[in-house]
């Protein structure tokens, strides 16, 4: 699996944002400036950062939401923006993205951790009662190899974190 790159996170969170689901920067600006504001700094942002601000600047009319974006565009336009938004120096919206970014991406080593928490309790519990691996993906309906791999091997890519906590449910009620 890929990192997630910022520019990446941007093109999902406005199209997440948005009522039409694009990334069409004249579609975005317009919907912006109707009235919804979460766009603005997200939009401003990935124009930026995909070198499409002035496509942005010619699609924006004149309104409050207009003007902020940019704002933020020039703010941006000559430095780079993942180092000024680390180094937070930059309009408080625009750290808000910055900062749903780094919890984004730091979400998969999040859940690596959880999952191997996960697997050293259910490991203790199955010591302390009479469960089996068998018992587990057999009852809850789960892929075999990918319950023995992550409880034998420790691969936390081979289950979810929802399932994770299913078996740590399914062992502490046995």
């Amino acid at each position: 699996m890929r990192e997630l790159t910022f520019r990446g996170f941007l093109m999902q969170y406005v199209k997440e944002l948005s009522a039409s689901g694009t990334l069409s920067i004249r579609s975005l600006a317009a919907e912006a400036e109707a009235g919804n504001h979460r766009l603005s700094a997200p939009l401003a942002l990935y124009a930026a950062v995909s070198g499409k601000g002035a496509l942005l600047s010619r699609s924006l009319g004149r309104s409050s939401a207009a003007d902020e974006m940019r704002r933020i565009r020039v703010f941006f336009m000559s430095n780079d923006p993942e180092r000024i938004l680390n180094e937070g120096n930059a309009p408080r919206d625009c750290l808000k993205v910055w900062e749903a970014f780094l919890t984004a991406k730091n979400a998969a080593v999040r859940d690596k951790d959880l999952k191997e928490a996960i697997r050293k309790k259910v490991i203790q519990l199955k010591k302390c009662g009479n469960c089996s691996n068998y018992r587990i993906y057999t009852d809850l309906k789960l892929n075999p190899g990918n319950v023995n791999s992550w409880l034998k091997n420790g691969d936390g890519r081979k289950i979810s974190c929802k399932n994770a906590e299913l078996i740590l449910d399914y062992v502490r009620s046995r």
